[in-house]
């Protein structure tokens, strides 16, 4: 392939492997969260967030995250941010169009307010499109955008060819 078309090609691939990487399931938003943890400290200001150490578990709908550690912060009585850590931290989830999504990460901070979740520390989004890995995935669940690199990492993906193709 000619160097110039290849260039071409590039912010293209990207946008694709980005629109790609995940597109969480809408529906799960709107479920009950079922949280579990071996020990809890529960803060009800805004500024004290709540504890949960030891195999944590949350789940809304068809959304899985399981990892060592947590922090909820509320605000006014609603969950504003959720910070988990873990080695690694595991989310798995079912797409809007069924697909299953699966991501790891040393730390996932879900920001509820703004509907953004930054993955940090060795990053990997797996889904049956393609798959993404880096050091830093920032994903808008309002918008489907996915931002990943600029930060000096790397960031490796690898989009699969259509059924059929």
């Amino acid at each position: 392939m000619p160097p110039k078309l290849r260039a071409s090609l590039i912010p293209l691939l990207i946008a694709l492997a980005a629109s790609a990487a995940v597109q969480a399931k809408t529906s799960d938003r709107k479920q009950a969260t079922n949280i579990e943890a071996d020990r809890a400290e529960y803060h009800t200001k805004a500024d004290a967030p709540s504890v949960l150490d030891g195999n944590v578990v949350v789940v809304q709908g068809s959304m899985t995250a399981k990892g060592g550690h947590a922090q909820v912060w509320d605000n006014k009585g609603k969950t504003s941010r959720v910070l988990m850590t873990g080695s690694p931290v595991v989310l798995t989830e079912t797409l809007d169009d069924g697909s299953p999504m699966k991501a790891t990460a040393a730390q996932v901070d879900y920001n509820l307010d703004t509907e953004t979740a930054v993955f940090t520390g060795n990053v990997v989004l797996t889904q049956p499109k393609g798959s993404m890995s880096g050091q830093k995935v920032v994903y808008n669940m309002k918008t489907g955008a996915v931002n990943s690199g600029g930060d000096g990492t790397r960031v490796k993906m690898v989009l699969q060819p259509k059924p059929g193709a």
